[in-house]
């Protein structure tokens, strides 16, 4: 329950680590002073908090003054949003260039462009993008509620998700892989051209760019951002919230617990960074700051950070 704060239309809910996204009033929570350094100033964000943590608020932030839990108060009150259908969807259309098996399921909702395969058993829920030449093998699920875990007036329940799943030109999703979709209203997205191996998790609001390979029994935890060119190896776990760079190159098994700089060679558990990469995936060997790739000749040098760049 809010004993203070003032009436206003809400453009989107979000975590504090998603404050930084522009577009109208933004609704998060606050529950300890350590979490304050992820708000940001002005009067488009409202912050769900309890009176003594009142101080913490930047300049121009909306104070929703609760009495219980902020963090129950927040999921209720975005439960009760999502139930009541005020996030949009996306209008239904169906290409004729589209090739569906019969025993596949399209939910209401659904957007399927032309060039499109989508396999025997196959299920696309509301609010899924299947852009041009996409393929679904058979068995694989979209746009599914992910596994996100909240207390709610008491009890623990699966938060319902208000998003839903984007596939762009080209990409393929494999056999038995579940996408979920974006929990506050925002799409998974699958960048151009990317591959998903069979038997991938692909958590809530993940990103990936264009070219990426996720392979077999890969796990994408919510909230990761993909660069261009990422390369995730057989059963890698990535934590939540993380950013692993354009062209990084994860080995078998490894499990990244901290972001990754463009064109590293990470692996190991928890992953450590052991070389850099070219685009190429071929190792780089670095001679005051410079190198060429021994296999396709790209250049790259290394930055005042140490990060690798195209020369």
């Amino acid at each position: 329950m809010v004993l203070e704060g003032q009436d206003g239309e809400i453009q989107r809910f979000t975590t504090l680590s998603d404050l930084a996204e522009s577009g109208g009033i933004a609704v998060t929570y606050l529950t300890s002073p350590r979490f304050a350094g992820l708000l940001r100033s002005g009067d488009d964000v409202a912050v769900v908090t309890r009176p003594e943590l009142r101080q913490h608020l930047k300049a121009g932030n909306i104070g929703l003054i609760a009495n219980g839990d902020p963090h129950d108060v927040f999921y209720t009150a975005f439960v009760g949003a999502v139930r009541g259908g005020n996030f949009e969807k996306l209008k239904p259309f169906v290409s004729p260039a589209a090739e569906i098996h019969p025993t596949a399921v399209i939910s209401d909702n659904v957007h399927i462009e032309a060039g499109a395969v989508i396999g025997a058993g196959a299920v696309v829920l509301p609010n899924s993008y299947v852009g041009v030449d996409v393929v679904i093998k058979p068995n694989a699920t979209v746009a599914g509620d992910g596994f996100e875990n909240a207390i709610i007036r008491g009890h623990r329940a699966i938060v319902p998700h208000a998003g839903g799943a984007w596939l762009s030109e080209g990409a393929q999703v494999g056999s038995a892989t579940c996408i979920d979709k974006g929990l506050f209203g925002n799409f998974s997205f699958v960048g151009a051209h990317t591959t998903i191996d069979n038997l991938v998790h692909f958590a809530h609001s993940v990103r990936t760019g264009k070219n990426c390979s996720l392979v077999a029994c890969s796990e994408i935890s919510g909230a990761v951002v993909l660069g261009d060119g990422v390369w995730l190896g057989p059963n890698v776990s990535v934590n939540q919230s993380l950013t692993i760079g354009d062209h990084c190159y994860v080995g078998t098994g490894a499990v990244v617990t901290r972001n990754l700089p463009p064109h590293s060679l990470a692996y190991g558990s928890p992953a450590k960074v052991m070389a850099q990469v070219c685009v190429c995936r071929a190792k780089l060997q670095f001679e005051n700051g410079v190198a060429a790739c021994d296999i396709c000749g790209k250049g790259y040098r290394l930055n005042a950070e140490g990060q690798v760049q195209h020369a």
